[in-house]
């Protein structure tokens, strides 16, 4: 007992503020994979731990790491059949082209960012404006599945290497995995608007560079790009009480958060080819497109700072 006392004051200690927030709206995304030629969208729910800002001195930390779930986002058909049209040397079946099985994409995974800096502006807790540095890892991966609905009617038909192919067997479910690692600058401020409601807001803009993997194609990509995050908020506390014994001061808070978060992630052309046709880079790397996430959630949080 004693010791699990001691790691939770531990804890306490380098944790001076926690929040626990969840989060629900709308995740979409588009090129990178072949045929994904228009962008597709599906719910999306966030749980995130967060510290969006806490002092040392006139310097600030915060953080959040944010879990990822979407559901289900479906492909039209006819998409991937003008993808196939641009490439018809790979989907030929005696005469007719194959018809291409629709695919729906599943996103799970985590963002971690932290930030540090400098609060030009302090006058409080509840009033600052802090200008920092991101430092932050993606890594979602996105489950790739096709429509079983399509198997029965795909017939034969030969891959790019005069290999005859049922072509139920093309466009096998598969995993991407991403990994980027972002850097840039960052601003986070909160101004209130009586003693308990504040208003508080971070930007962040930065450079992201990592690694785009396909098992089922046998693909890696180096990739480049950017990555942006809009998040503004009211917090809500029912009490701003200050205790003091002797030297040591707390103002113990547990408070509420409603907010809005819109994030943004774009990397450079590349193209995935999920159909397992092996198709020949000359004919792929025209398809390319530049491959773009975003999310757009509403969440609700409750959190406690000492």
């Amino acid at each position: 007992m004693k010791k699990t006392i001691a790691i939770i004051l531990s804890l306490s200690s380098i944790a001076s503020a926690f929040e626990m927030e969840y989060g629900s709206g709308t995740f979409s995304m588009e090129g990178g994979f072949l045929g994904l030629t228009k962008s597709i969208s599906a719910d999306v729910s966030t749980y995130s731990l967060v510290d969006r800002h806490s002092n040392l001195g006139d310097f600030f930390y915060s953080y959040d790491l944010t879990w990822y779930d979407s559901k289900a986002m479906k492909q039209a058909q006819h998409t991937y059949n003008n993808g196939a049209s641009k490439a018809n040397t790979m989907f030929q079946n005696y005469g007719s082209p194959a018809k291409i099985p629709a695919m729906a994409y599943r996103l799970k995974g985590f963002d971690i960012n932290a930030r540090i800096g400098y609060d030009a502006i302090h006058k409080n807790e509840d009033n600052f404006l802090g200008l920092g540095i991101l430092i932050g890892l993606s890594m979602p991966w996105i489950d790739n599945t096709k429509s079983d609905s399509s198997t029965p009617s795909l017939g034969f038909m030969l891959n790019n290497l005069s290999e005859i192919k049922d072509a139920k067997d093309m466009f096998a479910d598969s995993k991407t995995e991403i990994m980027t690692y972002k850097i840039g600058p960052s601003i986070n401020f909160q101004k209130s608007i009586n003693k308990n409601i504040s208003i508080y807001g971070i930007g962040s803009y930065a450079y992201q560079t990592g690694n785009i993997k396909n098992d089922y194609a046998n693909s890696d990509f180096s990739v480049d790009g950017t990555f942006q995050e809009y998040n503004i908020g009211l917090y809500f506390t029912p009490f701003t009480e200050t205790f003091k014994w002797g030297w040591i001061t707390l103002s113990p808070r547990i408070y509420a958060t409603l907010g809005y978060k819109y994030s943004k992630w774009d990397v450079d052309k590349f193209m995935i080819d999920i159909s397992g046709n092996k198709i020949d880079s000359t004919i792929l790397d025209p398809l390319s497109m530049d491959f773009g996430m975003e999310s757009s959630i509403g969440y609700v949080g409750i959190g406690y700072s000492f």
